[in-house]
């Protein structure tokens, strides 16, 4: 009976690490890497948008940080063309030059080289940050994290409540996910997009009560906390 109401109410917790209404993406558009930093392809001056990326966390390059960064900066953007033309060329990928293009690129085949690339970004644009700008930057990445969902937004949630998931966890509970996710996408395969809102509740109920019985009292206790922390 305690089980059963850990269960109940870790469901409700964790409403917002599924993706409820929309289509399953890919684990880089759909919670398994957060934000992206370009938005375009065909960018003539990449730092432009690698400033207005920051300026989402209320962060500002000084000018010596701005030269630091701008080689990796540019190199990413090649990178990301390369990707792109790649993949145009096998007709895998919808128009080039706007926010379809990446889109389509990070929800197919070349979902995990553009994560690769997004995150080795991230990693450099953070070694030029000041401490104080890291750590609105570690905020703003944590934040986009959880918004997009998934078993990084789990993970996430359990590392701010200082009850991490352990080594043996990680792989079980992301097995876990990664099932849900297929079962959601024949959903709404099935159903032409529209699946029954009461079959994706029961997913969600049957994949929470396997994700709960992995969880230590902690750490069950600490998604409660993060949910009631956000209403």
């Amino acid at each position: 009976m305690r089980k059963a109401v850990w269960v109940s109410a870790l469901l409700l917790a964790a409403t917002p690490l599924f993706a409820q209404e929309e289509e399953p993406q890919a684990p880089f558009a759909g919670g398994g890497g957060g934000a992206q930093v370009f938005t375009r392809v065909d960018s003539v001056n990449p730092m432009e948008q690698v400033k207005a990326f920051l300026a989402k966390a209320s962060i500002m390059l000084n000018s010596d940080q701005e030269r630091t960064l701008r080689p990796a900066v540019e190199a990413a953007i090649k990178q990301l063309q390369e990707i792109s033309d790649r993949f145009a060329a096998r007709g895998e990928r919808r128009g080039r030059g706007d926010t379809a293009g990446i889109a389509s690129l990070a929800n197919g085949p070349a979902a995990q080289e553009l994560k690769r690339m997004n995150d080795d970004l991230m990693a450099k644009i953070n070694a030029v940050l000041k401490p104080d700008q890291q750590a609105a930057f570690k905020k703003f990445q944590n934040d986009e994290i959880k918004k997009g969902g998934g078993f990084a937004a789990l993970k996430v949630v359990m590392e701010e409540a200082g009850a991490p998931l352990t080594p043996e966890q990680e792989p079980q509970i992301q097995g876990l996910y990664s099932e849900d996710a297929k079962q959601r996408a024949q959903l709404f395969r099935e159903a032409q997009g529209r699946p029954d809102p009461a079959k994706v509740a029961d997913l969600e109920k049957a994949t929470m009560a396997k994700v709960a019985r992995l969880l230590t009292p902690a750490q069950r206790k600490a998604l409660l906390d993060s949910r009631t922390k956000q209403q």
